[in-house]
């Protein structure tokens, strides 16, 4: 009697539980089916019933979750830079170490070369996060010197990381706006913000 081997189209086996940074993989398996004495004939059904006997892992993958990209542009990132701290042109070029036609040229499209680019996207960076802070009026605060003598201004200018700012500056700005809002018959004195800066004054080791 002979024994005919059928060998018959792949089929997949979807993994579960394991991680891969990778989209969903397929595991694909040859199916090998011996026949006797049937002259190697299987049926579609008959071959769903042979599959059916084998239980297979099934093997779920999820696939990773995109890493968020920055796609703004240099020009964008400068001005950025320019409408989160409130500073003029004057001093975002000097904040970026460039002169005032150099920075004009940036926002109209020309690219930054250099360390002008890390430069710039490392400020946009720290924009961002005194963005999402919500301080209330920056513009007041980004020239006066709270931080042992030296202003925000000056902290943009050197290679400091400006967020060790911060939370100081949030602080000084809350208080501000509390007492802009107490009714002048509160019996309360309404200090300037100065007055509120003095008192909180603050230093800032400046980085090695």
């Amino acid at each position: 009697m002979n024994t005919t081997r059928q060998i018959y189209p792949p089929f997949s086996i979807k993994p579960k539980n394991i991680s891969t940074p990778q989209s969903a993989i397929t595991i694909v398996v040859p199916l090998l089916i011996w026949t006797a004495g049937t002259g190697g004939v299987m049926t579609p059904h008959s071959t769903a019933e042979v599959l059916n006997r084998f239980h297979y892992p099934r093997i779920h993958i999820e696939p990773s979750r995109a890493k968020q990209v920055d796609v703004r542009s240099p020009a964008e990132h400068v001005a950025n830079i320019r409408d989160v701290f409130a500073i003029n042109m004057s001093d975002l070029a000097s904040v970026l170490g460039v002169t005032r036609p150099t920075v004009y040229a940036w926002l109209a499209g020309q690219e930054p070369k250099g360390e002008a680019v890390i430069r710039i996207q490392q400020l946009s960076c720290a924009a961002d996060k005194f963005n999402q802070a919500n301080i209330i009026r920056l513009d007041k605060l980004v020239h006066r010197p709270i931080f042992n003598g030296r202003s925000l201004l000056d902290i943009l200018k050197t290679d400091e990381d400006p967020i060790a700012a911060l939370a100081t500056l949030k602080v000084m700005a809350d208080k501000e706006a509390q007492t802009r809002r107490e009714p002048k018959g509160a019996g309360k004195h309404l200090r300037s913000l100065d007055d509120v800066l003095g008192e909180s004054s603050v230093a800032i080791d400046k980085r090695s």
